[in-house]
C-alpha cells in the first residue's frame, strides 16, 4: 500500500499531515463549543503550523525536483551528445 503513496506522491508522511490537520480543526471547533477558548486556539494553531509544514515540504520536493530536471537537461545539452 505504501508503494501506491509513494508513486503518486513524493512522501506520504507530508500528505499525512492533511487529515491531521483537519482533525486538529476539529478538536478546536469541539473545544471552543465547550466553552475552552485557549485549548481550541491552541489547537487551531497547532493544525495551521502542520498545514505550514506539509506547503513547506512539497514546496521543496516540487523545487528539487524541478531543479534535477532542468540540471539533468543541461547536462545532456552541454555534452553534445543528443
Amino acid at each position: 500500500m505504501l508503494d501506491v503513496y509513494m508513486q503518486r506522491f513524493e512522501h506520504p508522511y507530508l500528505l499525512a499531515l492533511v487529515p491531521i490537520a483537519a482533525g486538529l480543526l476539529g478538536l478546536s471547533a469541539l473545544a471552543q463549543s465547550l466553552g475552552s477558548y485557549q485549548a481550541a486556539g491552541f489547537l487551531a494553531l497547532y493544525a495551521m503550523v502542520a498545514m505550514i509544514i506539509c506547503t513547506i515540504g512539497y514546496g521543496a520536493i516540487i523545487t528539487l525536483t524541478y531543479s534535477t530536471q532542468k540540471l539533468q537537461e543541461w547536462r545532456i545539452g552541454r555534452s553534445g551528445m543528443d
